[in-house]
């Protein structure tokens, strides 16, 4: 968490001593990231997760940061659909990494529908830190896995 922070630390002084007039865009690093590694991983506390969540939000605040949340409604459709999408090694790496460590661990959660329950649990998280954070910011429902009306969505928000 302290290594993680400081690197958000010296990205927003970096960005705002440059003056330059560019977007970065950071997929999954903010929320999903520091949720996997502080809930999933450590099972550390609610608190302990969205405190540092929120302390993120505070270090780029000065950045003026968009954070466009993409949803999908059904966690356990969604993650079937990408069992079924993705090899083997994939799910089964994923299914291990949530279930055998942390809080997938310590709930004694097995298998494709434990790691469903950690989702869940991550998303609910999610969503309360997202509700707290004092940013601009767009929840996005994907929950039809249109790209071409999400892209469509995208455009209009960035617009």
């Amino acid at each position: 968490m302290k290594l993680i922070t400081e690197k958000w630390q010296d990205f927003a002084q970096n960005v705002l001593s440059t003056n330059d007039d560019y977007i970065t865009i950071f997929e999954c690093c903010f929320i999903q990231n520091p949720l996997t590694m502080g809930l999933v991983k450590c099972n550390q506390t609610k608190e302990q997760n969205m405190q540092y969540v929120l302390d993120l939000g505070r270090i780029i605040h000065a950045l003026n940061p968009l954070l466009i949340y993409i949803d999908q409604k059904d966690i356990s459709f969604t993650f079937d659909k990408a069992v079924r999408e993705r090899p083997k090694e994939w799910s089964e790496g994923f299914i291990n990494y949530y279930t055998n460590q942390g809080l997938g661990e310590a709930q004694g959660y097995q298998g494709v529908q434990g790691t469903v329950q950690v989702l869940q649990e991550r998303k609910k998280l999610e969503s309360e830190i997202y509700d707290l954070l004092q940013m601009d910011k767009v929840w996005l429902d994907n929950s039809d896995y249109d790209l071409e009306v999400c892209r469509r969505k995208l455009e209009k928000i960035l617009e």
